[in-house]
């Protein structure tokens, strides 16, 4: 299952990684009034781990993620791998 849409502001990718054992979660934000033609104003990357509870975060519950995700600091060049 693939997730490619707005959430609150931010746009937000979710699929399965080609590992087989994380499932990738990109949030990108888009300044008020930039074009999305440009790139987001900033963007971060998550890996979750694939189980039923990292699914169940993904897919019923991406808003909170995002919302993690969005406040979270992860340095250039990091893997931030996140279990529930």
């Amino acid at each position: 299952m693939e997730i490619d849409k707005w959430v609150d502001g931010y746009k937000v990718r979710a699929f399965p990684w080609i590992d087989g054992k994380h499932i990738y979660f990109n949030v990108q934000y888009y300044a008020p009034g930039q074009s999305i033609a440009q790139p987001p104003a900033w963007e971060k990357s998550v890996y979750v781990t694939d189980n039923a509870a990292g699914q169940r975060l993904v897919y019923d519950f991406t808003s909170s993620l995002e919302a993690h995700v969005a406040k979270m600091n992860i340095p250039d060049g990091h893997k931030v791998v996140l279990t529930a």
